[in-house]
């Protein structure tokens, strides 16, 4: 197994490497070949490596609304509608991403953030300060739609932070890095889309993007190990 992950990094590596040449170039035409295949690489890395997709059917729904999202996004550019169904592609994922960090949930320990609602506080100041930076240049549907969707990001990572003492070290850290630097991704999407935008940003977006989903696909992986 160690040889075959070992070759499904030396295939995904130029290729992503490729996905951020495309953006500093916005080179949106060879984008079309390489952003779509991330995701399906993930998938099939997640597959090779547990070999169940009845029983991880909502990590496979994670993955496949979040390869949605990237559709919708990567061709916004055009309409502004595609934006929106993008939004909602990654609604889909962190409720489904949420679904699967409840169910690490047990009757006697209910995990680090239910046990210590405090731990809420410093997630809530975060969305908060978001939402204040970029309220004021939303209008219409798109006000309850992206505080919908920031909502259930943030809920994605309180829920990450929840699963330590209930998983493994590395896979609760794994994963929840993970969704810190998916917090920060689409952070970055909302401030340089809806605030000001500044350099590199697309770039620094799909790093921190990928790695996150890299990270959580390598922590659930982790996960159904020890189970």
């Amino acid at each position: 197994m160690k040889k075959i992950n070992l070759y499904l990094h030396l295939v995904i590596i130029p290729i992503f490497i490729a996905e951020l040449i495309n953006r500093w170039d916005n080179n949106h035409t060879t984008e079309y070949i390489t952003k779509p295949f991330l995701l399906i690489w993930i998938s099939i890395y997640f597959y090779l490596n547990t070999g169940n997709i009845k029983r991880d059917i909502y990590i496979y729904l994670a993955f496949l609304f979040s390869w949605t999202g990237d559709m919708f996004l990567m061709f916004a550019h055009l309409n502004g509608l595609l934006f929106n169904a993008g939004v909602g592609g990654f609604f889909l994922a962190q409720l489904a991403y949420i679904k699967i960090y409840t169910d690490n949930i047990k009757s006697d320990n209910k995990g680090l953030v239910l046990k210590k609602p405090l731990w809420l506080i410093p997630f809530a100041l975060y969305l908060a300060t978001i939402l204040y930076l970029i309220l004021g240049n939303l209008k219409g549907p798109m006000i309850p739609i992206i505080v919908i969707y920031s909502i259930s990001l943030i809920l994605m990572s309180v829920f990450a932070l929840n699963r330590k003492g209930l998983v493994s070290e590395r896979s609760f850290y794994l994963v929840f890095i993970g969704s810190l630097l998916f917090v920060l991704s689409d952070s970055m999407i909302a401030i340089n889309r809806f605030y000001e935008e500044f350099r590199a940003s697309s770039i620094l977006i799909m790093l921190t993007y990928f790695v996150a989903q890299y990270l959580i696909m390598q922590g659930l992986i982790e996960d159904k190990r020890q189970k």
